[in-house]
């Protein structure tokens, strides 16, 4: 198993051959990232979200994805441990890159996250409710800032939130 990645090279090989017949210059760009996320979600508005994910994903800020990009993504998203995917999570909605998450950016990465999930907008509202409720208990210091510690904080306390931030995103 490769330590980098934490995939057996069998599995690296597979992901690599899949990889290279979607993209086979070797980068993926953010108009084909966000058609993959079209064809996955076709219910909602994906571009949003897909946007936030390129750029959590494209580190360097290339404006591409690269294989090795995107192996280090899945490594932590598929098989990394509960702290990995948190503090992943906390990197993808620290949409600035700052190390804080304002409730700007929280709302952001939601709202993008709900209209990903359906087209409905009338429990729009009740919606940003929740997820403003969820920013204010994370911002135990009342700051307006979210820092990494509060959010892992509230994450392992917070069973819901929890479970949520460790899915595929």
């Amino acid at each position: 198993m490769s330590v980098e990645t934490k995939f057996t090279k069998t599995e690296v090989k597979f992901l690599y051959r899949a990889f290279k017949s979607e993209c086979p210059n070797g980068i993926i760009d953010e108009d084909t990232f966000k058609e993959v996320y079209e064809k996955i979600f076709p219910m909602g508005d994906s571009s949003k979200y897909a946007q936030i994910v390129f750029k959590a994903i494209d580190s360097e800020k290339t404006g591409g994805i690269t294989f090795g990009d995107f192996m280090h993504f899945l490594s932590i998203i598929s098989k990394g441990s509960e702290r990995e995917k948190i503090l992943w999570s906390f990197h993808f909605y620290d949409v600035n890159k700052d190390g804080m998450i304002s409730k700007d950016e929280w709302m952001k990465v939601s709202e993008s996250i709900y209209e990903l999930m359906t087209s409905d907008t009338s429990e729009q509202q009740k919606h940003r409710d929740f997820v403003d409720d969820i920013f204010d208990k994370m911002d135990t210091n009342k700051d307006g800032l979210v820092s990494v510690q509060e959010f892992v904080s509230y994450c392992q306390q917070n069973s819901v939130v929890h479970n949520s931030l460790l899915v595929l995103p």
